[in-house]
């Protein structure tokens, strides 16, 4: 789920961004996460240091952030420590999230791995009831049934199918599932005058997520890094190059969550759930075009079932009364 509450500007009030500027945040945040996601596989493929990518690209954003907050262009979050220990789970929970998501990348295709994250919304329902007594009504919940059929008909056929690379994925479903509740949870017990809005929640869960992740990374691959750089240099590819792709796979990261709350604020949930799924859709086409990635007729079909049931899903899903939504 979302880090921010569904269209913040309705709820406070504030004037609907025009049709324009809705489409440049949409078309931004498109071109945002296909960087990110064709620089990050780019990497991967020469560089296989999935545990070392995902703590530079946690980090990276730590690099825009800060500056808008020394330069006072964006108003810093004003935490008390008991506060901050209450965000360190779910940040923690957050490089979790991203360490197994680009392990997933590292070790399959952008397509199967965004089908299988098609099943995200199953695992929102799951941990917002456990730790929200956050229910949805049953024709709700079967919406989701032609999710975990299209994921299953598309594992069972996918070409480039591994067992780690479904295992990371689902990983990532738990994790950010997991992260977006109990934010969620966790937001109800943060002062107001705290100022941790949602830019400011993900900009916090990240530096948090960053010293997670790095020490991990470093023991997973530290040993290995520099006969890997150095093959990946003997292969054609300039220390400059390299360090551009991982630079651009870093800071879309950031940025596309960054757009993506842009995104929400400026539409209601059923706009961003379309949104969404062309995204989704976008990915794929990604895969296959630029990646060579092949689809069997049956992958495709499982494909497509699981993303209209996302889209299904989250339609359905914001046409809940306030009161009954989940997280």
């Amino acid at each position: 789920p979302s880090l921010c509450p569904s269209r913040p500007s309705a709820i406070m009030g504030k004037k609907a961004p025009s049709t324009p500027m809705v489409l440049f945040y949409f078309g931004l945040w498109y071109l945002i996460n296909v960087a990110y996601n064709y620089c990050n596989k780019k990497a991967l493929t020469v560089l296989p240091l999935p545990y070392l990518s995902a703590a530079f690209q946690i980090g990276a954003g730590l690099t825009y952030v800060f500056p808008l907050w020394w330069l006072k262009l964006r108003t810093p979050p004003n935490l008390t420590w008991s506060e901050m220990r209450a965000l360190v789970p779910v940040g923690m929970i957050h490089g979790a999230g991203q360490l197994v998501t680009v392990l997933s990348l590292g070790a399959g295709s952008i397509s199967f791995v965004n089908v299988v994250k098609a099943l995200e919304p199953f695992f929102n329902v799951m941990f917002a009831m456990v730790f929200m007594k956050d229910y949805v009504p049953l024709p709700v919940l079967l919406t989701l049934v032609p999710v975990v059929v299209g994921v299953a008909i598309a594992s069972s056929s996918d070409m480039e199918f591994t067992w780690v690379c479904f295992a990371c994925a689902m990983g990532s479903n738990i994790f950010f599932s997991l992260r977006g509740v109990l934010s969620k949870v966790t937001m109800k017990s943060i002062r107001p005058e705290a100022n941790l809005g949602p830019a400011n929640l993900f900009a916090v869960l990240t530096m948090i997520a960053f010293l997670t992740a790095l020490p991990i990374a470093l023991a997973m691959e530290l040993y290995d890094a520099r006969g890997k750089w150095e093959a990946a240099v003997a292969a054609g590819h300039t220390p400059q190059s390299l360090a551009q792709t991982l630079a651009v796979s870093g800071l879309s990261f950031y940025m596309y969550n960054e757009v993506s709350f842009l995104a929400l604020d400026a539409v209601d949930p059923v706009t961003h759930a379309v949104g969404n799924t062309i995204k989704r859709v976008i990915l794929i086409l990604l895969s296959v075009v630029a990646f060579g990635t092949k689809m069997t007729t049956l992958s495709a079909t499982g494909s497509s079932i699981a993303i209209v049931g996302v889209f299904m899903y989250s339609v359905a899903k914001a046409k809940i009364p306030a009161k009954k939504k989940t997280a």
